[in-house]
């Protein structure tokens, strides 16, 4: 193997990238006879059991941009999946899902549940229990890292 094969392999973010397309593009075969994405789902899945929630609530669940996360609400709320409630007061929009994004949620799970056993179903036991430990352990090390020293004693 050369050294650039190697480099490229050890590349932390290169394996990400590759494994987190690898890991949508099965989710959105699986969702595209419902005609909704596999990015859409998390989000309508953030809403599911609220009442509502801000903008900034759901793009921090999902560790996503808070304009991101506005042009997906947007684009969900277009296609009926949710519903922008009237502001009272302040500027923060508030969503909440709707009975079209619920019968969605229901209608998928199947599919998500297939694709998530299908590639579950290629690693060992052992092996899912450490990819969940290490995603939560890396999704963990930003707030880890805006600890000082001093307060983690």
């Amino acid at each position: 193997m050369s050294e650039s094969t190697h480099a490229e392999n050890a590349c932390m973010n290169l394996q990400v990238l590759r494994v987190s397309h690898y890991v949508l593009k099965c989710f959105d075969e699986a969702y595209r006879e419902h005609g909704v994405r596999a990015t859409q789902i998390p989000v309508l899945m953030q809403l599911r059991g609220r009442d509502e929630a801000t903008v900034r609530e759901v793009a921090t669940a999902l560790e996503s941009e808070r304009s991101v996360m506005f042009r997906k609400l947007r684009i969900l709320a277009e296609r009926g999946w949710v519903q922008e409630l009237p502001r009272d007061t302040g500027r923060e929009r508030r969503y909440t899902l709707t009975e079209e994004g619920e019968a969605l949620l229901a209608r998928t799970e199947p599919a998500r549940t297939a694709v998530q056993e299908r590639l579950f179903g290629r690693l060992s036991e052992a092996e899912q229990g450490l990819l969940l430990s290490l995603c939560s352990r890396l999704q963990g090390l930003e707030e880890a890292e805006s600890v000082s020293p001093s307060e983690q004693e």
